[in-house]
Formats: C-alpha cells, structure tokens, sequence
C-alpha cells in the first residue's frame, strides 16, 4: 500500500502542476483575447431608428450588425438608449434581446440579431409509416402549440433542450426532447384512448365525455370543415342521433325546423334552446358557422333539465373559437357557388297545352278552344316557359377573415365574414356582414377575464315567396301561350286561358320585395376566480340587442291587379343575462371524485315596435319610403317584457371512475304566468356504471370503454307569450264612412290566471362503447318522453263572454331509439378512411285533449290556423287526433278511377268509368264531409346521415349524405297542375296526357276530363311518399404541400352540395313545405303549394393560413 501511495504522490507532482500551470494560461489568455474583441460602446439617444444604431455600432467598432428574417425588430420603430461604455454584447442584449438574442462573429466582424426560437420541423407518422394530419405538437410547460398537415409535416419555433408533446386521438401521446436542429420524425403507437376523454362543455360547466350519465351528442369541426356552410342548421343536420333538421325553405335566409327527440307542444314552440357562449336564447340563424369550435346537443333530461322551464325541446351549446398562446395565424377563405333549382316539373309545351284545352273543353260539353289552324300557329311559336323566367343559376360569394393567437397569457381570436348570396328564385337574396372578438386573458394564477363580442348584420329579401299566390305556384298554373310582357313592354296581367288570378309569375318575384334585416350585437363578459384549490367562483353578464326592419312593397303588378301598397315595420329587443355559479371540486382517496356546482341566473327581455301598412301608394316607385301618401293607413305599437329568475344545484359524484352519479334540481320563475304559478322545480337524476375494468369485460379483448347508463328527470316550456294570462283587447278597424277606417278596441280572448308550465317527464337508457383500441365508438339509447299539461285554447261559454281561453289541457307522448358510430375503417399506409353514421327512430303520439273531446280541426280558431290549401281544401288538412301524431292530415282516401266494369256502382254516385273514386268511409252512398278521415302524418318516423372522410396525400373527399322518411307530403302544387282546380282554369303537368281516355287508356288512375268528375285535392290521391335519401356535401380539397409554398398554408376545394336526391315525391323537393318551424306549426307540418325549393350548388375556394 505504501509503495501505491508514493507513485500516486509522485504522479501528481508530476503532473497536475504543469496542467495547474497551463489551464490559468489558457484561461487567462482567453479571457483577454474576448474582452480585447468585444469592445464597449456609448449611445445616448430619446429617440434613434434601427438603421441609425447600425451606423453608431460600425462607427464606434467597425462591426456591421445585421437583422435576420425572424428577429422581432421593426425598421420604422424609434429607440430609446442610454448606454454608457457597456460591452458590444451586453448593450445589444439590452436594446434588442427581449425576443431575440445576440450572435457575434469577431472574425467576420458581424453581429446577427436573431429569434431566441430555432424552427424545429418535423413529420408525425403511424407506425405502419401513413401520415398522422392534426396532430397537436405542444412545447411543454408552455402555451405554444402547432399541427401537423395532411402529410404530417410540422413546425415550431422551440430551444434546443426543450421538450415537445405529440397527441392525437386514437394514439399515445408521446413526449420527445428537442436535443439539435435536426429533422424529427415522430412515430405514434395505437392508443385504447378514445374520445370519451375528450372534457366538453355540458351546460354551467363541463366533464370528460367518458364521465358523462347523460345522452349528449358533439359535433367537432372535423365532422363538417369540407361543407360548405352559411347557416348553423347545416352543421347540426344529418350529424346527431335523435335530431331532425329539415330545409322547409331553399330561399337563403329561409325557415328551418329542428327539433330534438320529437315534437312536445301543440301552440308552443318546439325550436330547442340555443346558448352561446353561456348565453341563454341565442339566434342561431345569425351567427356565423366559421366562428364555432363545436356544439354540443343536450338530448335526455339528465343534461337538459338544468335549464329546466327552456329545456323540453333539447338544448343546443355552441362555444366559439379562441385563441392560443402561439405566434399569430391568419387564415383567409373565399368560396364561389353556383346554385340551381333541384329540379323543375314536367310541364306541357304550348301545343300539348292547347291540345289539351280542348279536350278539357269537349269532355265537359263545351266546343274546342283553338281550330287546327291555331294549334298550327302556336307550334311555330316557341312558348313561354315560366319555370324558366322565375328560376336563374344563383352565384354566391363568402369571404373569411380570421385572426388567432396570443401573448403570454392573453389570447384572443378576431374573425370577419362578408356573404353575398342570391337565391334560385329572381329578386331573392341574403346579405351578411359579421365581425367577432373574443379574448381571454389570465391576470393571475387565481384571476382570468374573458370578453366574447360579435356583430352581425342580416339582411334577407323575399325567403317566403310560397303558397297559392306565390311566384311558384303562378309558374305551374299560368299559360305557355301567354307571354310575360304586352306590346308596350308592361307587364302581362291577365291570362285567358290558365290561371284565374292577375298574378304575372315574373311580377310576383320581381315586382315585390319582403326584406328583414336585422341588426345583432351581443356581448358577454366573463369573470373567474378560483378562491381555493378546487373552489372556482364564475360569473358572466351579458347583453344581446336585435333591431329588426321589415320593409315591404308591391307594385300594381305584384299586388293581384290592385293598387301598390307599402310596410314599414320596426322592433328593438333588448336582453340581458346574469350568470353566477359557484363550484367545488375534490377527489378523496383518489377514489371519490366530487363535483358540487350552485348557479344563480337572471334574464330578463324587453321588446318594443312599431308597423305601418299603406295601401294605394301614390307614387308606387316611392315604396316603403313613401308612405305619407296613400289611399289607406294603419299603424300600430307593441312592447312587452318578459323575465326568469333560476337557481340551479347539481352533483356530480363517481366511484373510482367505475359508478358515475348526477343529480341537480333548478327552480324556474317566469314573469309570463300569475302569481301562485310563476315558480316550478325541474329535478333530474342520472347515473351510470363503467364496465371496462371488469374482468369478464376485460377478457373479451373487445372493448376499451363499456359504459351503461340510465336518467329521468323534469323539464318545463313557458309555451305562452307575456300577458297571456291577462284578459287583453284588441284592436279593430271599422269603416263608419266611406273611404275612412276608424281605430277601436273590444274585448279579447279572456285571460286564465291559473296557466302554468308545460311539463316534459323524460326516461332514458344508454350504452356507450369503445372498441378495437379507439377505432371504433358506437353509442345506442332509448327514450321515452310524455308531456302535460298541454296549453291549448278552447271554447269558453257565452254566458263567460265567448270566444276561446287558453288552457292546460292534453298529453302527447314521444319515444324512439337512437344509434351512432363512428371510427376509422381504414388507417394504412397514408390512406384513411374515418367515417361516422346515425340512424334514429321516433314514434309520436298524442295522447289526451281536453274533457270527452278525441278529435279537433287543427285550423280551428283555438290555433289561429288557417287552410294551407286555401281554394284547394274544403276543410282543413290537418286535424288533433287522440291515438295520433301532431300533424295528422285530415282526408278522402283515393281508390283510382272508376273502371269500365264498375259503371253501376259508379252510378250510384253520380259518376261514370273515367271519374274519381273515392273510398265511402261511413258507406252511405254520398262523398262528403263525413267520409274524411286521418290518412297519414307529416312528421318523420326515422332519420338518418352517413358522413365520410377519405384523405391520402393531402387529398380529401368528403361525401355526407342525409336521409328522412317516414312521412306524407300533401302535394299541392302537383295538385292544382293537373287538376284544373281553385285558381288554375287547366291543367299543366305533362302527366295529365296518360289520363283516362274511354276506348284509349281505360286503365290510368288519372281522371278522365269529365262533367261528372270531382277533383278533391285532399284525398290520398295527392298524398305522397316524402321519404328521402339525399348527399348534401360532396368536397374534394388539396393541401398544397409547405415545401411548395413557402409564405403560407393553402387548400384548394371543389365542392358539391344536394347534387343528387333519391325519392318518389313528384314535386319539387320532398324537403321543403309551406310550414314554418315557428310555434305552432308542428300540427301543420308536410303541405307543399308553391314552396320555395331547395337548390343543388357546386362551390370553387380556397384556405390560405398564414
């Protein structure tokens, strides 16, 4: 040991003396070398631009200093400086080192200013090497994010040593740290992940999807980017379980019904509730689709009932884009359609139309219209086509401009849209221009403030140009022989051999406009503080402000031959919301998760308008502008107010994520009722059992998530307007001398101070699961929903003064089965196909009216709603039928015509072979009143949508198509073309040549033209199948690759939408109706006379990402 001892001695005197020695050299030697190279400087300057520091710097060193491309110096800022005799080094650092750092290179005698930030690039793959589009790349412990492009390439700027985060749904989210400059390439493994951990926003809060004992449906925008979207509807349709949207108007801007698990009240509306942004009664026709991060549909009572008396029809949450702590995005989209009718009807050219007066004419006794020598003439003559003249190819231009992103804890996202659409019928069109802020900023760790503001303007002309008199209509009924304008270039009004009515189609829709523009700001500003850990105050307030001007004129052509008459109407509606919820969070024993949440909202909206109608104008070009000078005048006011104070309490509770429990109770009061019933309590219960973990589960080697789950709860409308339970008068106008209307008033409808809520009992059971490690997700419930208390008027005695009185009287019963799955089907070697699919059935019924009464005409004065087929119908289509759906139609049911064999019992009715037949429901040998029956329902039974994505190389095809069925349309506009009923003195479908003719064609179902015929438009005859099938998107886009276009991101896109419809409905489109999705129109739903179609459009664009 001694020996070792001395050698080690020996070595370190040796050694480590002269290295002592050499190192203090070196060092010393170096230290002088850089401090003789990094010279000190002196600037003193209040205000000096870059170029001038450049000049100082060489002046004072002789080193050029240069600023690369990603520094964050402006060459038009002015500086100020006070540096006295500090290092090159240091003093730079201290100008310009806030976002950039300083390189120095004394040899070449340069200075670089440059970002702080590297560009890390990089590619996200599978492991069976396919790209990975959209997948999130984080730089941990900050706010600083990007995503991979469709062939998985991305870029962020990041330091070497910091750490990036890949994840993407359906994988397993990897953590890699960033060691040099060099190319990443990121290879993701299969996750048993899925969706379910996605956390959404569930209404006063949110909760991870898996934790969910409610039936909720989302809809993300990867599920609907490739359409092309100018209304929120389109989103919502075709893409959730349980939800039926339905196009009743193809004119943009026009009518749109959805309803959620069926149909709940008979005068109500039964629109769901729409909250944006946590704000309640939100317009959804006026907000701009590109501005929705994604929506979320309440469907079951579980989730809908915490906004207890708004939440029977389902509940509709839509949030907004945000920004991210990232460097600024601008994305700019622009998109040109091109749009068309569906498609137009078979009518007959000008010969076969002559032809077929005339035998119109024979057939029922009278002599030929036209000679041979005439019907000569006309084919010489090319016609009028009127479906021509009324319906135009539609251009529409959109543009987007957005703007995200963010500064250390503030973000914000700034949006603006321009839409310039025309609609397929002339002088039919919708303006919107659109702007929105929304930013969020953390003021502290406890202390975030966000304000969300939007602005909008919508204007829209003629979106109700349907029914007897509508342009459509006129288009079927008016003459090919008749041209549109006289010699003197006016218009026609007048034609002798079709319609009746001095209704010139082109006049209709060129000469009269109905424009509603409305003006929308609405503002929320939220607050939140957490006060201890897992104790979260939040509190929101917010204003939504509508003015809506109606402006309406018709000039002499437009108005059925009578004088130009004008409108002019106004309204303001101002609401305000306070909301303030308070919530607990903890987890006890890592086993008990507890969620407590208490909510404290008021609402409160008050409206006030004006009208002013004037007939006989007397300077017609004037219109609405002209008001003062007319033949005739009314004018009218309104205001009322209407608010709701509500308290909400809910649990959220689960055992080791296995048993998930929710239970809350909200209590409602409404200024809408009296006192005594102004309040009610609206509870709900949910729970639901995860079965994942269990063995026998487990060792199926199936499932990655198995949850059943089951909920009831209460949920409430206010289906009356304010003051309803009020004894009101109403205004009358009454000519005491000639020329002259005098204003009065008299006694309304008596009010009924003991009107409460209608009241919605809904029961539901789910299963939700995940299979095949989050390649497939399939979802199945089954509701059952009865509502009370059903508000309807109803007689009231002459002895208590007559008329009608509103009432709680009636059920109706809704229920149905619901199923959804989605997943990848094919992920391989860059291709994927990703598709998703819905398919829903609904049964309604209702179930009691009032006292003994089974049955009541739908159109009765108790509704206020009259004869859609007004001169078609002799009574009303639509009838309230115990045992039946809302919405039943009310008919004879056709049987063909009568045959050749079938002439005596024909007889009996005063017919003959050749003549209708109708079926003699109470067989007393008489066709009238008493034979009409229920002979089928307007409202869906089932419907469906099918969306897929294929993507392969920065190509994607989307092809979405929609399905409804299960439902009658009464086919009006067929009807009165081959008819020659109501106002058509002929008939114009082409059909009409296949009728029966005696010896020719004795085996057609279309009558003979007959003195003995009746034509009764509402019989089965005229009912038809509406079922449709439907692909409303096809898209092909490509994403240009980065590597071509340096500046920015850019896809191209072709677009198709409504390009091909499958059904057996002979009008126009099975889709659209003369119904609105307003209140009350769900017992009238499915008659088409005259609506406007919907229109097929093929779409060019472009996405530009900066």
């Amino acid at each position: 040991m001694k020996k070792k001892s001395i050698y080690a001695t020996m070595l370190s005197r040796t050694l480590f003396k002269p290295l002592l020695t050499v190192s203090v050299f070196v060092f010393f030697t170096t230290y002088l070398q850089a401090k003789d190279l990094d010279p000190t400087i002196t600037i003193h300057s209040n205000s000096i631009s870059r170029n001038a520091i450049i000049n100082e710097i060489y002046q004072q060193t002789g080193m050029r200093l240069i600023f690369s491309q990603s520094s964050n110096v402006s060459d038009s800022k002015k500086y100020t400086i006070d540096v006295q005799n500090k290092s090159l080094t240091e003093a730079l650092t201290s100008i310009f080192g806030n976002q950039n750092k300083v390189t120095i290179n004394y040899n070449e005698k340069v200075i670089v200013i440059h970002s702080k930030y590297d560009q890390i690039t990089g590619f996200v793959k599978e492991k069976n090497g396919g790209p990975v589009s959209d997948a999130n790349i984080v730089i941990k412990g900050t706010n600083k994010r990007t995503i991979s492009d469709a062939s998985g390439k991305f870029s962020i700027d990041a330091n070497i040593g910091d750490s990036l985060i890949i994840s993407h749904t359906g994988f397993e989210t990897q953590t890699i740290a960033i060691a040099d400059l060099s190319e990443i390439n990121v290879v993701l493994e299969a996750s048993n992940a899925t969706k379910l951990d996605e956390v959404i926003v569930i209404g006063y809060g949110s909760a991870r999807k898996q934790d969910l004992a409610s039936a909720i449906s989302s809809i993300s925008q990867k599920e609907y980017n490739q359409q092309q979207l100018t209304n929120v509807s389109q989103i919502i349709q075709g893409r959730a379980a349980g939800v039926q949207v339905s196009d009743n108007s193809g004119a943009p801007g026009g009518a749109t019904s959805i309803r959620i698990r069926g149909n709940n009240s008979i005068i109500g509306d039964n629109n769901p509730l729409y909250v944006v942004d946590g704000f309640l009664g939100a317009n959804m026709s006026l907000i701009n689709p590109a501005d929705i991060q994604d929506i979320q549909i309440l469907k079951d009572a579980a989730a809908t009932a915490v906004f207890g008396s708004r939440g029977a029809n389902g509940v509709v949450l839509i949030t907004t884009k945000k920004g991210n702590s990232n460097r600024p995005v601008i994305e700019f989209n622009a998109a040109y359609s091109r749009a068309s009718v569906i498609k137009k009807l078979d009518l007959l050219n000008n010969v076969d139309y002559a032809k077929t007066v005339n035998a119109n004419a024979l057939g029922n006794g009278t002599a030929a219209r036209f000679t041979d020598a005439q019907i000569d003439s006309i084919s010489k003559t090319p016609g009028t086509d009127w479906q021509d003249l009324i319906f135009r190819n539609a251009p529409t231009q959109q543009y987007q401009l957005g703007l995200s992103g963010g500064t250390g804890k503030t973000t914000y996202y700034i949006s603006g849209e321009y839409l310039n659409q025309d609609g397929v019928i002339i002088n039919s069109y919708r303006n919107r221009y659109a702007l929105r802020g929304n930013i969020t900023s953390q003021v502290n760790d406890r202390f975030t403030v966000r304000l969300n503001t939007y602005a909008n303007r919508n204007k829209v002309n003629n979106a109700t140009l349907g029914g007897r008199s509508g342009p459509v209509m006129q288009a079927i009924g008016w003459s090919p022989l008749v041209a549109v304008r006289n010699a003197n270039g006016t218009y026609t009004t007048s034609d002798p051999y079709g319609s009746i009515l001095a209704s010139n189609p082109v006049a209709l829709a060129a000469d009269q406009n109905n424009i509603v523009i409305n003006n929308n700001i609405m503002s929320i500003l939220g607050l939140n503080y957490k006060i201890l850990p897992g104790l979260t105050f939040d509190a929101t307030g917010g204003i939504n402000y509508i003015n809506q001007q109606t402006l309406q004129n018709k000039t002499l052509y437009a108005n059925l031959g009578t004088a130009a008459s004008a409108a002019r109407a106004s309204s303001d509606m101002v609401s305000l919301q306070t909301t303030n919820n308070l919530t607990y969070a903890t987890t006890i024993n890592n086993v008990h998760h507890l969620t407590v949440t208490g909510v404290f909202e008021y609402q409160t909206s008050t409206t006030n308008g004006f009208n002013a109608n004037a007939n006989n104008i007397t300077f017609p070009d004037q219109g609405y502008y002209g008001l003062a000078l007319n033949g005739g005048s009314t004018v009218s006011s309104s205001y009322s107010n209407q608010s709701i104070l509500s308290w909400l309490g809910r649990v959220n509770y689960d055992f080791n994520r296995e048993i998930y429990i929710t239970a809350a109770l909200r209590r409602d009061g409404s200024s809408k009722f009296a006192k005594g019933n102004q309040y009610s309590s609206f509870p709900s219960f949910g729970i639901a059992w995860n079965l994942t973990n269990y063995s026998f589960i487990k060792n199926l080697n199936i499932f990655d998530n198995l949850k059943i789950r089951g909920g009831y709860g209460v949920t409430g409308s206010q289906a009356i307007n304010p003051y309803q339970t009020l004894l009101a008068y109403a205004n009358i106008n009454t000519p005491f001398t000639q020329n002259t209307l005098s204003s009065g008033i008299l006694l309304g409808n008596p009010g009924n101070k003991n009107l409460k809520w209608e009241t919605t009992k809904q029961t539901d059971v789910g299963i939700d699961a995940s299979l095949f490690k989050g390649r497939l997700a399939v979802t199945v419930d089954y509701y059952n929903k009865n509502t009370s208390d059903l508000l309807f008027n109803i007689p009231n005695p002459d002895y208590e003064g007559g008329g009608f009185i509103l009432r709680n009287i009636g059920n109706v019963n809704n229920h149905g089965w619901e199923f959804a799955v989605s997943g990848d089907v094919i992920r391989s070697g860059g291709f994927i196909w990703s598709s998703s699919a819905n398919y829903s059935i609904l049964r309604n019924k209702l179930t009691k009216l009032y006292g003994n009464i089974t049955q009541i005409a739908s159109n009765s004065s108790a509704l206020g709603i009259t004869n859609v087929g007004s001169g078609l119908s002799p009574q009303q289509e639509f009838e309230l039928v115990v045992g039946k759906p809302l919405g039943t139609y009310w008919g004879l049911e056709y049987l063909g015509t009568w045959k050749p064999s079938e002439a005596t019992e024909a007889a009996v009715y005063g017919n003959k072979p050749g003549d209708s037949r109708y079926l003699d429901y109470d067989n007393n040998g008489v066709i009238n009143g008493s034979d009409y029956h229920p002979i089928g329902s307007g409202l869906p039974k089932y419907s469906w949508g099918w969306n897929n994505n294929f993507s392969y190389r920065g190509f994607t095809l989307n092809v979405f198509i929609q399905s409804l069925g299960g439902f009658k349309k009464l086919d009006y506009t067929y009807a009165a073309g081959i008819t020659a009923n109501s106002d058509f003195k002929q008939a114009t479908i082409a059909d009409i040549k296949d009728r029966y003719i005696t010896g020719t064609n004795e085996t057609s179902n279309i009558p003979a033209f007959s003195k003995t015929n009746v034509n009764y438009t509402q019989s089965t005859r005229f009912l038809e199948d509406g079922t449709f099938v439907r692909v409303k998107n096809i898209s092909l886009s490509y994403e240009v690759p980065k590597d071509k276009l340096k500046f920015a991101n850019l896809t191209l896109f072709v677009r198709g939408a409504n390009l091909f419809t499958i059904t057996k409905y002979k009008g126009f489109d099975p889709e659209s109706t003369n119904s609105t999705a307003s209140a009350g129109s769900d017992v009238s739903q499915g008659i088409d006379y005259g609506s406007y179609p919907n229109a097929k459009t093929y779409t060019f664009g472009l996405k530009l990402n900066f």
